[in-house]
């Protein structure tokens, strides 16, 4: 399976290399996000190579939606075709996909994922057992106290609960450094690397943007949690936001979720 994605991913950004106009808008896409010719794009060459390498296998994607019967269908693949549009039309050079291959439909049922940066070509895949970025094993950092770590979150947090935002305020203050990408997929992934150490989605995202970034960051030894419940029971065909916090170990994850906790 982790071949099968690699070459999905990899089809996506040779189709956007050599693509014009990428940032032009097409209209809502299944999800109701803005799409774009670079989403739609990269959507048809991930799906034509699913499709090719696993007859019968049915695609949630994030501009086409549902493709197939997941009742009918031995694998089910979560499809994010570009994940940071805003900034593929900003010519702002980090954007990514995402694909994650599952035998059912809750997260503890994918058995292999994958992230490429759509700008730089480089590959994160994960199976069952290790990560691997560019072909060579990869592991979260070592660092277990948030006076220590580079952490990232989605900075229209402030937009929205006053809860959120205070655990936002105070999680930026205690970190040695805190950054905002545009890109939750590859910033989840890149704590599963240890290029960064935590990163929040406190805004909440969609299961196509984060399933593939999520079992990364597992399956490379880093740890997860969901805001408003269990990650291994979260259902890969749920339509709405998800809020969760990758670390790059139950330590640091552990003072994180006890700030979260504080009045």
């Amino acid at each position: 399976m982790e071949l099968i994605i690699k070459r999905a991913l990899e089809a996506a950004k040779l189709a956007l290399d050599s693509l014009e106009d990428k940032g032009r808008e097409l209209g809502a896409g299944a999800f109701g996000d803005i799409s774009t010719v670079a989403d739609v794009t990269s959507e048809k060459a991930i799906i034509d190579v699913l499709k090719d390498a696993i007859p019968g296998i049915t695609i949630l994607s994030e501009e086409a939606g549902l493709l197939g019967d997941p009742d009918n269908s031995e694998y089910l693949a979560i499809v994010d075709p570009v994940d940071g549009t805003v900034n593929l039309k900003q010519d702002l050079p980090f954007y990514s996909a995402a694909v994650a291959i599952s035998k059912g439909e809750k997260f503890s049922d994918i058995i292999a994922a994958g992230i490429i940066n759509l700008v730089n070509g480089e590959v994160i895949i994960a199976n069952e057992k290790c990560v691997y970025i560019n072909g060579k094993p990869a592991k979260p950092s070592n660092i277990s106290s948030l006076s220590d770590a580079v952490i990232s979150f989605d900075l229209k947090v402030f937009k929205h609960g006053e809860k959120l935002s205070k655990f936002a305020e105070r999680i930026a203050s205690k970190a040695r450094y805190a950054r905002f990408m545009g890109s939750a997929a590859l910033e989840t992934a890149y704590v599963g690397c240890g290029r960064l150490d935590c990163f929040l989605a406190l805004n909440g995202v969609r299961v196509v943007d984060m399933a593939a970034a999520a079992y990364i960051v597992t399956r490379s030894g880093g740890a997860v949690k969901c805001l408003d419940g269990s990650l291994e029971n979260l259902n890969l065909l749920y339509t709405g936001d998800v809020k969760y916090v990758a670390a790059a170990n139950d330590k640091l994850l552990k003072e994180l979720i006890e700030i979260f906790s504080e009045p």
